[in-house]
């Protein structure tokens, strides 16, 4: 449980984590560790030590968590020499230790920190009375320790039948622990262009090839298609269940909070701009802003309709932080901003977005590559229709819920707006998509993505003892519960 942020994959950490705490079935233990690229490891307390003195070095642990990064020294050979230490000590180190938080004491922290940012404070209980152990080790020594080619780093899972891991991260469990990789997508390898870096590529696919005995939980149908065809050798150990979608989302018109939002949570990174005028109206879009979630074409093409159309009312609203390689939609989102055609926002709650959807005309999403996207679906929920690019995962999660358009066409995408925001077939159109819309959000419900978890879980336990050795004693002891960690 790294993820932090409104992201895709911290959404779906959260939101699996409630679906699995919520199934009687299941006894779930919440991994906790940092989600930094560079960390030095966290000392915990001995077992022995004070109750005062355990408490204290939980709660260092948890400012860490929060920590946005390693102030480097400034100085260009300090910063790397400082960098290798880190990882040098990282690939020397015996293992990751684990601590059980008193979840008693630290759950507002841990709920401000985790959690907050997709769920509903309805679901507080949840994380009041969760089990949580927190691991010293982050994502940083993952990736060192795989492009170092050493072995995945050991994690103690005695007692827990699963080991669910975020991505395709490979560790060494205890003997009768499996472990599952829910996974997202094969962007890395399939859209490099997009990516950071050419080190995301390298680490993603040793990354998998590491994970020789996992089984592949994927969020989609064309997700686990473009990983099979990729690794066709995992095949027999992959499997698709979706994301769940939280119930926050629903319809809720306030045009007072709709004003509080917009006044509230404009991104300084894009400036102020000038408050829209009485009678304005608006489409929008939300996610990070990096190259595939393709905002150049998008802002292309509301700028081209807006030219077209002469409509001055309509607003393009943007929600999301820059991502990687966000200078050249900053740099265009920020001259909109300043011209009071685009309103920028970052840090927008579940319950503001929420807000947002409701009183928009349209959510346009064109993705260039996606392995299933929330957004389309909470706007649905809300009673919003939606554009989206033609991909094979929004066909597969949307169906003939969803007005589709080219990415890379900026005339299909502006075409799609005005057919269903300025034609005269609007009021009709929108009836159809949010009718079907209904039956869309309905599929991708907590309790039926529940019964799909539990059917695999229970399946993979009973199917442990073939794989022999200690897993083979341990899947047949007759137990009432299936733990994960």
């Amino acid at each position: 449980m790294a993820g932090r942020g409104y992201c895709g994959i911290a959404q779906d950490v959260r939101l699996l984590y409630k679906t699995l705490a919520l199934c009687p079935e299941i006894d779930v233990t919440g991994l906790v560790y940092r989600p930094q690229k560079f960390a030095r490891w966290h000392r915990f307390a001995r077992a022995n030590a004070p109750r005062s003195a355990r408490a204290a070095n939980q709660a260092e642990f948890l400012w860490k968590l929060a920590e946005p990064r390693i102030d480097w020294p400034t100085f260009g050979m300090a910063r790397w020499l400082e960098q290798l230490r880190v990882v040098g000590s990282t690939l020397a180190a015996p293992g990751p230790r684990m601590d059980e938080l008193d979840t008693e004491k630290f759950w507002p922290t841990l709920w401000r920190l985790l959690f907050s940012q997709t769920l509903s404070p309805k679901d507080v209980p949840l994380i009041q009375r969760g089990k949580f152990v927190l691991s010293n080790f982050s994502d940083g020594m993952v990736f060192a320790r795989t492009f170092s080619n050493r072995r995945p780093l050991p994690l103690d899972t005695r007692g827990y039948d699963f080991l669910i891991v975020q991505g395709p991260r490979s560790f060494r469990t205890s003997p009768g622990t499996q472990q599952i990789v829910r996974y997202h997508d094969m962007i890395p390898i399939l859209e490099p262009d997009t990516m950071a870096n050419p080190l995301v590529i390298r680490w993603h696919d040793r990354a998998i090839r590491e994970n020789r005995a996992g089984h592949f939980v994927c969020n989609s149908e064309p997700t686990r298609d473009q990983l099979v065809r990729v690794h066709p050798e995992l095949a027999e150990r992959s499997a698709t269940i979706p994301y769940a979608l939280s119930e926050v989302y629903r319809s809720e018109r306030n045009t007072a909070a709709l004003r509080s939002i917009i006044t509230q949570r404009r991104s300084p990174a894009s400036g102020a701009g000038p408050k829209p005028a009485a009678g304005w109206r608006y489409i929008m879009s939300v996610s990070t802003l990096e190259p595939r979630k393709n905002f150049l074409n998008l802002i292309r093409a509301f700028t081209q309709l807006k030219e077209t159309s002469g409509d001055r009312r309509l607003k393009l609203v943007i929600v999301g932080s820059p991502g990687w390689s966000y200078q050249p939609i900053m740099a265009a989102v920020r001259s909109l901003v300043e011209r009071g055609h685009v309103i920028h926002l970052e840090d927008v709650s579940p319950e503001e977005l929420r807000v947002l959807y409701t009183h928009t005309e349209a959510l346009v999403f064109p993705s260039t590559a996606e392995g299933f996207g929330f957004p389309p679906l909470e706007a649905l929920a809300c009673g919003v229709p939606v554009i989206a690019s033609d991909l094979a995962a929004h066909r597969w999660v949307l169906d003939d819920a969803a007005l589709y358009c080219h990415p890379h066409d900026v005339s299909t995408i502006a075409a799609a707006i005005k057919r269903l925001v300025l034609s005269d077939e609007s009021s009709a159109l929108r009836r159809g998509l949010l009718a079907r819309g209904r039956e869309r959000v309905a599929r991708f419900s907590r309790e039926r993505c529940s019964d799909e978890w539990l059917q695999l879980l229970t399946r993979l336990r009973e199917e442990a003892p073939e794989r022999g050795g200690d897993a083979k004693r341990v899947a047949a002891e007759q137990r009432d519960t299936r733990k994960i960690a």
